[in-house]
């Protein structure tokens, strides 16, 4: 029979948000950087705006990766736990 509270899922299901979140961002960075450079005024403010934002976004993309190195991503989340967290007083100080 299904059980709510047995039911559970693994936290590594939130990596497939990140990924798409990520594969987003480097299209949309590609874009930009296609079009900086296409349509862009040449000259060493286009190059070092280039560089600035390429390096930018290999530093977050990297310090994200190494943050999330860290966690257990097989470890399960029930909905028991879950709801265990939960109480009915939303707004305990008013």
């Amino acid at each position: 029979m299904f059980d709510l509270p047995n039911f559970s899922i693994p936290i590594y299901v939130f990596l497939f948000v990140f990924a798409a979140y990520m594969l987003f961002y480097v299209l949309y960075a590609l874009f930009n950087i296609y079009h900086l450079i296409r349509y862009g005024v040449y000259g060493l403010g286009l190059y070092l705006i280039v560089t600035i934002f390429t390096g930018g976004t290999i530093i977050l993309v990297a310090g994200s990766v190494f943050l999330l190195m860290d966690y257990d991503w097989l470890h399960p989340i029930t909905f028991g736990d879950a709801v265990d967290y939960y109480n009915e007083d939303l707004f305990p100080n008013l």
